[in-house]
């Protein structure tokens, strides 16, 4: 597997001079002449007018976010190990015990769909420092509504430099549920990122999302996933999946490959998770860059003379719902480690965890039963081709998807839902779920 990381560089924007640092936050203007479609040939179709001295959006990003470290507004400084799995997916692992120990307490919901609930913490609390960028298309401008703008936040619990979040209309209150605007955000920022380790996630609430308040994690990792090496099935117009045992995880798939299927891949991608989310199902999605999608040959291929096309792909995972707050104990299979790219948050899971001990974790925690997969995929074809009303299909009055519930040390459940009890349970929320120690003996 190929290391891909490529060093961000210094950023030669002009901040605000201010002796107070939390106004200092930056608009970053762009257009769709900024885009970058295919990483081998940025100057190809759509993108001829593309500035070559413009500067690069993550380098105002890694910028605003070393401030923030010099700030002491990060809760921890980053100190990882990585190392590669021997196996068939090629998995990453990092070992991070700060995250594990000094995050935000993961929050516990009930649904896919749980509306937003202003006296839990959300992102309008966020200190004025923490705010990195304002993000403003040029031909989509924002109107003179004070809540009608997008921001980009320090991620405090980071897993690697320039760890961020996209918060779109973050003073609308949002719940975390995918609208189209943010979809289109998500493709926006990774068509304006020249690193091609760059990915934008996103986790669903009962998928391992920690707040109820829309937002996307924008991040490099300095591993290929080896998910953009597999083979997929044609399923029908853009939509392609990847089944196992080709991957270890079930993906909807689908692949921006030139500027005009822009508006089909975004519109594609959010009626999707609409009918995902409206149906109470799961999901975690992970845009990267890959070469382009193909239907035969070998199972796995890697570009290894690097001449292949790299185009922004969106990885959508419907998977088993985990009720209940989420333990820091091994890892969580959230968007980044259904790609094969896993956060170890104990030295004794980093060194001693196996692929095959992973996957048994995952199939646990997150996999789908197949049949529940292709149930999902025909309903698919149906809603995107026009033939039913997401709200028609009856996905969710089939064969269950499955969850996971997280068990309380202390007992919190009433018959209707409270907001106090949703703050109790996010401060005395105790964790029971998969140890490491059911998969690796001690020594």
């Amino acid at each position: 597997m190929s290391h891909s990381h490529t060093p961000l560089l210094s950023s030669s924007v002009q901040l605000p001079v201010d002796e107070d640092y939390n106004s200092a936050a930056v608009l970053f203007s762009y257009s769709t002449s900024d885009f970058i479609y295919d990483l081998r040939n940025p100057l190809t179709k759509g993108n001829e007018d593309r500035p070559k001295c413009l500067l690069q959006f993550e380098d105002v990003l890694i910028s605003k976010w070393e401030d923030t470290k010099k700030h002491k507004l990060l809760k921890y400084d980053l100190n990882c190990m990585y190392k590669l799995l021997e196996g068939d997916f090629n998995f990453s692992v990092q070992l991070n015990v700060e995250r594990g120990e000094r995050r935000r307490k993961p929050m516990h919901f009930r649904a896919v769909r749980e509306p937003f609930n202003n006296l839990r913490w959300n992102f309008t609390k966020l200190k004025e420092g923490e705010i990195l960028l304002y993000m403003q298309r040029k031909d989509h401008l924002r109107s003179n509504d004070p809540l009608d703008y997008h921001v980009v936040a320090v991620n405090s619990a980071p897993l690697t430099r320039g760890h961020s979040l996209l918060l779109p209309h973050m003073n609308r209150c949002i719940p975390q549920v995918l609208s189209e605007v943010a979809v289109r955000l998500a493709t926006d920022t990774m068509l304006l990122a020249s690193d091609s380790s760059f990915h934008v996630l996103f986790n669903s609430l009962l998928a391992f999302a920690s707040i109820n308040h829309l937002h996307l994690h924008l991040l490099t990792w300095p591993y290929d996933s080896d998910l953009t090496n597999r083979r997929c099935e044609h399923l029908f117009d853009n939509i392609y999946i990847v089944k196992r045992p080709i991957w270890f995880a079930c993906a909807i798939v689908f692949q921006l490959t030139v500027p005009e299927e822009y508006e089909k891949f975004v519109m594609s991608i959010a009626r999707c998770v609409d009918y995902l989310s409206t149906h109470e199902i799961a999901h975690n999605i992970f845009f990267s860059r890959a070469q382009p999608l193909r239907t035969s040959g070998a199972i796995q291929s890697e570009d290894k003379t690097n001449v292949l096309p790299k185009l922004v792909t969106a990885y959508i995972f419907p998977r088993i719902a985990v009720v209940g707050a989420k333990p820091a104990k091994s890892f969580s299979p959230a968007s980044l480690e259904l790609s094969g790219c896993l956060t170890a948050y104990t030295y004794q899971f980093f060194e001693k965890v196996t692929e095959e001990g992973a996957l048994r974790i995952i199939d646990e925690e997150a996999t789908l039963p197949d049949s529940r997969f292709s149930q999902i995929c025909s309903e698919l074809i149906q809603v995107l081709s026009g033939n039913l009303l997401v709200e028609e299909s009856v996905a969710e009055k089939a064969e269950p998807a499955g969850f996971i519930v997280v068990t309380n040390a202390i007992s919190l459940d009433v018959v209707v839902p409270s907001p106090e009890l949703d703050e109790l349970r996010d401060s005395f929320q105790a964790f029971g779920m998969y140890s490491a120690r059911r998969f690796f003996t001690e020594d």
